[in-house]
């Protein structure tokens, strides 16, 4: 099942604060202190604050050694806490390229204050010497974290990444769409989220398949949920496949074995149009994996906007025939080539636009449907709040009400086009 860095910290949390302070539990507080220095020193590295020697990095540095300095002069185990500690750790090094500096400030600031119910488990107990001594100074360096994240809070956007979901291990063998969602949209986040590697067209074309269905299956949520939002998003996202349609990278084409993320997508639109869907969304937990999912819409296109196609852009991996893209005097000769292999450009900034403007209207309106979403599908207590809040937080803004009805027109401008239009000959052809 998938999990976020959020919910581990809040499980550690609950966990510690309810645990009674035996012999055991405090070798396994001291511990997880240890787990939770580790991931402020990886914080540190990476960089929480713009500013080279800023007091925030100064501050997160001496709790990272406090806890490090705790944790050495506590007896080994690795029981609840220290487990839970320590998956919250390996988390941050997975959301390491999805971070940036405020939303790694976010994150240590949530990691401050998860420290404070497990030195409340040590409080007490320790006879005087170093142990306590460090105790002490865990304690005293976490308040300066929280006062300093006090003054200085991170956003609710940059919150948000304490929301993303990391996949748990695959369940391939289950159909069960409350199971099969959140897992789905886990991998696709990580697919379009890794700098390492850009997806394909093809690859892309079954993202916005799966994006187009969950869309649409949060606006069924409700028998009275507002008509639009959630067909407008649906729809928005059909319009970047539309939009994709003049480019090839030689993935369009039938393959034998489909990647983890296309596997998962196609899983996902699998589970959502089965039938009898409909009825199943009135089950709690669909509802709920749904309404938590479509928080994540708005991230996805945002990543498939600014890494996928920025990525294709700077790599001219893709190709397209000049007469399908805008016009420009240096193609004149290919233009007139008409669709022959001659006939072929290869496709920069420019000419991804349209792509770039699709993935723009998809993300306003999915951020419409994920608030819509999140009032119908009774949320629990591991719904992506951050997520929404920073997903709520955008359509507050003045300005937003005026740019939704703008992607709406231009979401079904696009799609008319696409159907107006005779596309050319693919490779294939």
């Amino acid at each position: 099942m998938a999990t976020s860095l959020g919910q581990l910290l809040d499980a550690l949390a609950d966990t510690a604060q309810s645990t009674e302070p035996t012999a055991a539990a405090r070798a396994d507080a001291g511990t997880a202190l240890g787990e939770l220095g580790r991931a402020l020193a990886q914080l540190r590295r990476d960089g929480v604050s713009p500013a080279i020697g800023d007091r925030r990095e100064h501050q997160v540095a001496a709790l990272a050694a406090a806890c490090t300095e705790l944790a050495a002069r506590a007896p080994a185990t690795e029981q609840t806490l220290a487990g839970l500690a320590a998956a919250a750790a390996d988390t941050l090094a997975v959301l390491h390229d999805h971070s940036t500096v405020a939303s790694r400030w976010a994150a240590a600031t949530a990691v401050a204050e998860t420290v404070t119910p497990l030195v409340q488990v040590l409080a007490g107990t320790l006879t005087a010497g170093p142990a306590a001594q460090w105790l002490a100074e865990v304690e005293r360096q976490s308040v300066l974290v929280q006062q300093t994240a006090a003054l200085q809070p991170p956003s609710r956007a940059d919150s948000a990444i304490l929301d993303r979901p990391l996949a748990g291990p695959a369940v391939p063998a289950s159909s069960d769409p409350a199971l099969v969602v959140p897992d789905a949209v886990a991998v696709l986040l990580r697919a379009t989220g890794s700098a390492a590697e850009s997806p394909s067209v093809a690859e892309v074309l079954a993202y916005t398949l799966a994006a187009e269905t969950l869309s649409d299956a949060a606006q069924r949520l409700h028998s009275a949920a507002e008509p639009g939002a959630g067909q407008a998003a649906a729809l928005a996202w059909r319009a970047v496949r539309a939009a994709l349609r003049p480019y090839d990278d030689g993935s369009r084409r039938p393959h034998h074995d489909a990647p983890p993320a296309v596997h998962a997508a196609l899983r996902l639109h699998a589970s959502l149009n089965r039938p009898g869907s409909d009825p199943a969304l009135r089950a709690e937990p669909l509802r709920a994996a749904v309404a938590a999912a479509a928080q994540h819409l708005p991230t996805l296109a945002t990543q498939l906007m600014y890494r996928t196609v920025r990525s294709w852009a700077d790599t001219g991996a893709l190709v397209a025939y000049a007469r399908d893209v805008p016009p420009r005097e240096e193609r004149v000769a290919a233009y007139l080539r008409g669709y022959q292999l001659g006939g072929l450009v290869r496709v920069d900034a420019v000419d991804l636009q349209p792509v770039a403007g699709s993935l723009h209207n998809a993300r306003l309106l999915s951020l419409a449907v994920a608030a819509r979403a999140a009032e119908s599908g009774r949320p629990g207590a591991d719904f992506p709040r951050r997520a929404l809040a920073a997903n709520q937080a955008v359509l507050d803004q003045p300005q937003t009400a005026a740019a939704l009805e703008v992607a709406r027109r231009e979401a079904g401008r696009q799609l008319q086009l696409a159907r107006g239009r005779t596309p050319g000959p693919t490779r294939a052809r």
